[in-house]
């Protein structure tokens, strides 16, 4: 079984937080958001490593240092979350049947953070996070690679998201995908597809 992060294990409780906590720094350093904007114009972020990202806040704010540190901490809190407990209570309990796995649209940085607050590899392996592979969902490819490093063909393969366009992709190369709308009905749906399917247990 193949499982969001951010959503679906994780709950964000901020779905805009990068505007959140844009608004919230360029409060916190005496600045608009859209002078803000215009400082951090000159770099392009994207695809990015972390360090080079602090680097450019750092340089296009005129920041020090330490006052990076504490505006990427919040970052990173606001990106990770809290866990939804109601549903790794679940989960932990499908451990001894069925082989967990994790599959996140991600950023440098997300592996650390997210082991470091909620200890991840206890359950899950593999965690494939998307800026690692180098291919996000919905792109097909990504749950292609999803059964290659799980060893679970499609029709085998539970996937929950709560994107739609995401589950849909994974459903096109035949994935059972449940769209993740909230932990009382996504429980309920694994259990149905479960009951249903005649999926046994696959745990490596």
């Amino acid at each position: 079984m193949v499982f969001d992060l951010g959503g679906v294990l994780e709950i964000v409780d901020d779905a805009v937080w990068p505007l959140a906590w844009t608004h919230r720094w360029a409060g916190e350093l005496g600045m608009t958001v859209e002078e803000w904007t215009d400082r951090m114009a000159a770099y392009d972020l994207a695809g990015v490593s972390e360090a080079m990202t602090r680097s450019a806040y750092k340089a296009g704010l005129g920041l020090s240092d330490a006052e990076v540190a504490v505006m990427f901490d919040d970052l990173w809190d606001r990106y990770c979350g809290r866990l939804d407990t109601e549903l790794m209570a679940y989960v932990d309990g499908l451990a001894p049947s069925y082989r967990l796995a994790i599959l996140s649209n991600s950023g440098d940085g997300a592996r650390r953070e997210e082991e470091k607050r909620f200890g991840l590899s206890r359950l899950f392996d593999p965690i494939i996070y998307s800026h690692e592979v180098g291919v996000a969902k919905p792109d097909p490819r990504i749950y292609a690679l999803a059964c290659e490093l799980t060893g679970i063909k499609p029709g085998e393969m539970v996937f929950v998201d709560d994107i739609p366009a995401n589950v849909a992709s994974a459903a096109g190369i035949g994935i059972h995908a449940i769209h993740h709308t909230s932990t009382p009905a996504t429980i309920r749906a694994i259990e149905d597809l479960l009951r249903c399917s005649g999926l046994g247990g696959n745990r490596n």
